[in-house]
């Protein structure tokens, strides 16, 4: 069983994962609401208040500053860490 602080999240791009980028039990890739529609960022934001996830990163060269300004405040409420990467 691979517990929250070990699973990740990634938002950004079109949901595929450039190589390398982190190393962690479990990593969940999320599409940017410009690639993917509302859809994948509200299942993120759901997960993220469900506790799912201990970190988050946010590729900022693919999603708006609305969205990373919303997933930014979220995390710092719930305690989550959130990586910021271009």
């Amino acid at each position: 069983m691979v517990v929250a602080a070990h699973r990740v999240a990634i938002i950004g791009g079109d949901g595929r994962l450039r190589t390398g980028l982190v190393e962690a039990p479990e990593v969940v890739v999320f599409k940017s609401p410009r690639d993917g529609g509302n859809g994948d960022a509200r299942r993120l934001e759901a997960a993220l208040r469900a506790g799912s996830f201990g970190t988050l990163i946010v590729l900022t060269r693919w999603n708006s500053h609305s969205t990373t300004r919303k997933l930014r405040r979220l995390c710092k409420r719930l305690g989550v860490d959130i990586i910021m990467m271009r």
